[in-house]
C-alpha cells in the first residue's frame, strides 16, 4: 500500500514539473509581462496568503513592482491561475474602461464554490438583472426611505451594551459582530440574538477559507469553511421558506427587506429566483456587507486618533446637525446629506486605505496592455 502510494506522488510530481516546463515554453514564445509564475499549481499562492493573514497584503505588490522594475504591469500565478496584476491607476482605468470586452468579472473557484450561483458569479443578462434587484432594495432611495431609523436604532443599542463605560475596545471585532446584526435585520428581519451570533459565529469560519486554496480535505480552512457555508444556507433556506408561508397568509405581516424583496421579484421573462439563489445571494451580500465595511470604519477610526485637527471639523459637524435635532430624534437622510465634511473624510481614508485587495477579472481574449501580451484565459487582478 504504502509503495502504491509513493510510486502515485512520485508520478504526480513528474506530471506537475513536466506540465509545468511546458507551460513556461509556450510562455517564451510570447512577450508576456515580467514576473514568475512559481511552484507548479501553487505558484506564489503561499506568499500571497502568508502576507493577507499578516495584514500587508500591500507589500505582494510592492515587491514585485521593485524586483521586477514594472511599475505597469507583472505576471505571477495565484490559487492555481495565471494572472496579470495591472498597478496604479492607469491599469484600473484600462480594465475599467474594457469591462466586458476585453475582460470580465471573475471570482476564484473557492469563492465559486462557496457563494454558488449569485450575482457575482453571474455574466451577461443574468448579472444585469440581479444588480437591478440589489440597488431597487439597497440603493440611495431605499436607504433613505426604508433603513436609517433601523441602522441608527440598532447603532445606538450597539454602542450603549458594547461601547460605553470601556476603558478599551478591540474596535475591527467590535464592529464586525455590530455589522453582521445590522445586516442580519436588514436583509432578513432576523432580531433573535441567539440565532444571530449561531449565524456570525459560522461566518468567521467562512471568511477564513476564503483566500484559500480549494482543497476540501479535513483540517484545511477550506474544508471548515465549506461546513460553514452549508450550515448558513441550510439556516437561510428555513428562513427563507417560513417567509413564503407568511406572505401567503391572509393579512399577513408586511417585511420591508431583501428577502421579500427577492421573493416577490421576477425578470422580464416572469422567471422568479429559486430558494437556493436567493440564499447564495443573501451570503454574497452579508460578506460583501460585512468584512470590508468593517475594515473601512476601523481604518477612520485608527485615521481620525491619529489626525486630531480632522477629528475636531468631524465633530463640529456633527454637533452643529445635533443642536437642529430634539432630544431622542432620531438621524433623517437630510442630515445624513449635510455631512458633507465628514463624507470627504470617509472617500480620503479609503483613497489612502483601499478596504479591499481589488476585484478579479478574466481576458476574454488576446490583447496588449503596457507593450506586452495579455493572453486569453489570463486571470487580472488590478491594484
Amino acid at each position: 500500500m504504502a509503495a502504491t502510494l509513493f510510486i502515485f506522488v512520485f508520478l504526480f510530481i513528474l506530471v506537475c514539473i513536466w506540465f509545468q516546463i511546458h507551460r513556461n515554453k509556450q510562455a517564451a514564445t510570447n512577450n508576456l509581462p515580467p514576473g514568475t509564475f512559481g511552484w507548479p499549481y501553487i505558484g506564489e499562492t503561499l506568499e500571497f496568503v502568508r502576507l493577507q493573514r499578516h495584514g500587508t497584503p500591500e507589500t505582494f505588490i510592492r515587491e514585485r513592482i521593485k524586483k521586477y522594475d514594472s511599475r505597469l504591469v507583472f505576471k505571477t500565478s495565484l490559487i492555481g491561475h495565471r494572472m496579470a496584476v495591472f498597478c496604479g491607476p492607469q491599469g484600473n482605468k484600462f480594465l475599467f474602461g474594457n469591462e466586458n470586452k476585453l475582460v470580465a468579472s471573475w471570482w476564484p473557484e473557492t469563492m465559486s464554490r462557496l457563494l454558488g450561483k449569485c450575482l457575482n458569479t453571474s455574466r451577461g443578462d443574468e448579472a444585469k438583472w440581479l444588480r437591478k434587484m440589489m440597488i431597487e432594495c439597497l440603493g440611495p432611495d431605499a436607504l433613505s426611505s426604508r433603513y436609517t431609523v433601523t441602522i441608527e436604532k440598532i447603532t445606538r443599542r450597539y454602542i450603549q451594551d458594547h461601547w460605553q463605560g470601556r476603558n478599551e475596545i478591540k474596535v475591527f471585532e467590535t464592529v464586525k459582530s455590530y455589522l453582521f446584526e445590522l445586516a442580519c435585520s436588514m436583509f432578513l428581519s432576523l432580531e433573535d440574538p441567539k440565532q444571530v451570533s449561531e449565524l456570525g459565529s459560522l461566518f468567521k469560519t467562512f471568511l477564513k477559507g476564503l483566500a484559500e486554496l480549494p482543497i476540501a480535505i479535513p483540517g484545511t480552512r477550506f474544508y471548515r469553511a465549506k461546513k460553514a457555508t452549508y450550515a448558513i444556507k441550510k439556516q437561510l433556506m428555513v428562513i427563507i421558506k417560513q417567509r413564503r408561508e407568511i406572505t401567503k397568509q391572509e393579512n399577513a405581516a408586511s417585511f420591508e427587506d431583501l428577502l421579500s424583496h427577492l421573493l416577490s421579484s421576477s425578470d422580464e421573462n416572469g422567471r422568479f429566483l429559486s430558494e437556493i439563489e436567493i440564499a447564495d445571494n443573501i451570503m454574497l451580500l452579508l460578506f460583501a456587507g460585512h468584512d470590508t465595511t468593517a475594515s473601512l470604519i476601523t481604518l477612520l477610526m485608527k485615521c481620525l486618533g491619529e489626525h486630531t485637527r480632522v477629528y475636531e471639523n468631524v465633530l463640529k459637524e456633527q454637533l452643529v446637525i445635533l443642536e437642529g435635532k430634539s432630544p431622542g430624534e432620531l438621524l433623517s437622510w437630510n442630515d445624513l446629506q449635510k455631512m458633507r465634511y465628514s463624507w470627504n473624510v470617509v472617500c480620503e481614508v479609503m483613497r489612502l486605505n483601499p478596504p479591499v485587495i481589488g476585484a478579479f477579472r478574466e481576458a476574454l481574449v488576446d490583447f496588449e496592455y503596457a507593450g506586452y501580451t495579455i493572453p486569453k484565459g489570463w486571470k487580472v487582478h488590478p491594484r
